[in-house]
């Protein structure tokens, strides 16, 4: 029987309100720095005057400095975070797409929030003038997958390709690399945050408040303490380089990590929002991926959570974790969504790529959060420490999507 062959990670990019690129969005997290920030500017007059809540922008890009050879009409913002994060990614991992074999170079995206900008367009001049006046051009925008199209012309990638809606995308560039039908496949999230989807969610009281009792504008750090809202939104684009190890020592590129393995499992506790989850579900999830996976869960030496805000990782994944590991040392705890906000299908990739990069670097990054408030108080750092992962070292990256999956990689250090 031939032999399966191994996937590695080989590169990334990041497009974050922590910075463009990945070494950029590794630095800050290193430095303990948040993108969260107080949006009090609206661009919808008609919804809001003087609200504000605490959101993560991402940072300025400008398409054309990542993307030659493009003529207007540009794509929208919603295509352009896909292009401009797979352009960083293909750069870090030092891909020469030319020396390639077009057909062997996959693409899988992953979109949470899909083409709100162009639906939202195409919807308000199809209810104000009715439908002899809507544009088929812009209809061809509203759908999810034009960002595929995209990115697959702007780069020239001819290999396997797909669009998927709130799953994790390197979980089918893993499967594709495995059964042969690629030699690298560029994974990536990406959603465009919308001012409308924002205020929505302000008004159905799903965001932490700004203000204390008194009325007095306070930082992210000082709402935490009221364990008040349900998430913090954030904007970004995450992409990760898989290839075969076989692909990847030809080339001789830098490897980050070796991905072992992964688990998908639906979440019973799951009705209409991503935190809604079980705590018994992830234990039950986390046993049988570490006994098919034969990963002895005292190997394990850094768990990447998926949880939003402290009180989202206490009641989910502190217990399973403890449970899991009752009879050995606890995993050192990391987790990047108190800096970035909840990027929705760039964060599973976000953390797949700072748990490849603590272990590459030997620290845990902090999770910004006070490690009583997350119930891990002796595995979950505030700030980021030291630690040292020899050759071999686990990491467990753990994710949320929207539908009511929990994904968990496995990652070994090279």
């Amino acid at each position: 029987m031939k032999t399966k062959p191994s996937v590695v990670l080989t590169g990334g990019g990041v497009l974050s309100g922590l910075g463009v690129g990945l070494e950029p969005f590794w630095e800050a997290l290193r430095r303990n720095e948040s993108a969260v920030t107080v949006k009090d500017t609206w661009n919808v007059p008609d919804l809001a005057t003087n609200e504000a809540i605490f959101y993560a922008p991402c940072a300025d890009f400008t398409l054309t400095d990542h993307v030659g050879n493009l003529r207007p009409p540009f794509p929208l913002r919603y295509s352009q975070l896909a292009m401009v994060g797979c352009r960083l990614a293909i750069d870090n991992a030092g891909l020469d797409l030319t020396g390639l074999v077009p057909e062997q170079l996959g693409l899988i995206l992953d979109t949470t929030l899909s083409a709100n900008a162009a639906a939202e367009a195409f919807l308000y001049k199809l209810y104000t003038d009715g439908p002899s006046k809507v544009s088929p051009f812009v209809f061809t925008k509203t759908t999810t997958n034009c960002a595929l199209g995209d990115v697959a012309r702007a780069f020239k990638l001819k290999g396997p390709s797909s669009i998927l809606l709130g799953e994790n995308s390197v979980c089918y560039g893993y499967d594709l690399i495995r059964d042969g039908k690629a030699d690298v496949v560029i994974c990536g999230g990406f959603d465009e945050i919308r001012e409308t989807t924002l205020l929505a969610n302000l008004y159905r009281g799903y965001l932490p408040s700004v203000t204390d009792s008194s009325g007095q504008r306070r930082t992210f750090a000082e709402s935490l303490h009221d364990e008040q809202g349900v998430i913090v939104y954030g904007e970004g684009a995450a992409f990760a380089v898989l290839e075969s190890a076989e692909h990847a020592q030809r080339r001789q590129a830098a490897v980050l990590a070796e991905i072992v393995n992964y688990q998908v499992s639906g979440d019973t506790s799951y009705r209409d929002f991503i935190y809604e989850r079980s705590a018994d579900d992830l234990l039950d999830h986390l046993t049988e991926f570490c006994q098919y996976s034969q990963i002895d869960p005292s190997g394990v030496d850094l768990f990447v959570g998926g949880g939003g805000l402290p009180w989202h990782i206490r009641d989910y994944e502190t217990p399973a974790i403890q449970d899991l590991w009752a009879d050995s040392t606890l995993p050192a705890y990391a987790n990047i969504k108190g800096q970035t906000g909840e990027t929705f299908s760039a964060s599973p990739i976000m953390s797949l790529l700072a748990g490849a990069l603590c272990l590459r670097d030997n620290v845990v990054i902090g999770t910004g959060y006070e490690p009583a408030q997350v119930g891990l108080p002796t595995a979950a750092p505030k700030l980021t420490t030291h630690r040292v992962f020899g050759a071999g070292a686990t990491a467990f990256v753990h994710s949320l999507h929207v539908g009511g999956n929990a994904v968990t990689l496995a990652i070994r250090k090279p």
